[in-house]
């Protein structure tokens, strides 16, 4: 695989092993405002937008899914360092596309907190030349719109730009802004590519 100049990467599943806090925070969230909880759906869950999750049970609820937000962000912000990790095969690429002088970036469909948070707690933050979540766009993953952001911020040129994830949203995103995009699947799921332009079953492959 050739190498680029830019790589924008997705967050929890992509880079970051973050299941045990996230799932304490949707079990307690989902509890309270009577949304059933599947742990079979949690990749689902965790590549949604909690708009879009909250909007199945409860439409037309702008004032329930606000508390609702706050509740998930209040509950993972206790429980995020319960086995949060870096994956290790993530841990080699970034160190390695860092020091070939490679600019990083992370669009992810989380809140900026929660990845402020994470990315601080694994002395990682400064790794990247831009980070965007959700709530600095008006229209999350599988628009481009984060993803044309990040491009902004970093600096980078679309035919120098590499887009790595590990769901169809960010597959998307990225085929959306004109990027080279990558599927990254772990664990051999059932995953639609969404026009994906490589599968890769680690990091070590970019």
């Amino acid at each position: 695989m050739r190498r680029y100049g830019f790589y924008i990467f997705d967050l929890d599943n992509t880079l970051v092993d973050s299941r045990k806090g996230y799932e304490e925070a949707f079990v307690t969230a989902f509890e309270e405002y009577g949304i059933p909880y599947d742990p079979k759906l949690y990749n689902e869950y965790i590549r949604t937008p909690l708009d879009m999750t909250f909007s199945k049970y409860y439409p037309n609820s702008p004032c329930r899914y606000r508390d609702f937000v706050s509740r998930v962000i209040g509950v993972y912000e206790k429980t995020c360092v319960n086995g949060v990790g870096l994956f290790p095969d993530a841990e080699r690429c970034l160190g390695r596309l860092s020091d070939e002088g490679c600019v990083l970036g992370i669009v992810s469909n989380s809140y900026m907190a929660q990845i402020r948070e994470v990315l601080e707690r694994l002395d990682i933050s400064g790794m990247f030349a831009s980070v965007v979540g959700q709530d600095r766009v008006a229209f999350p993953k599988p628009d481009p719109e984060p993803v044309l952001l990040c491009m902004s911020e970093m600096g980078a040129r679309a035919d120098d730009s590499m887009m790595i994830g590990d769901g169809v949203n960010d597959i998307l995103a990225g085929k959306g802004a004109g990027l080279f995009s990558v599927l990254i699947n772990r664990h051999g799921e059932d995953i639609p590519c969404g026009g994906c332009d490589a599968r890769i079953a680690s990091m070590d492959e970019l």
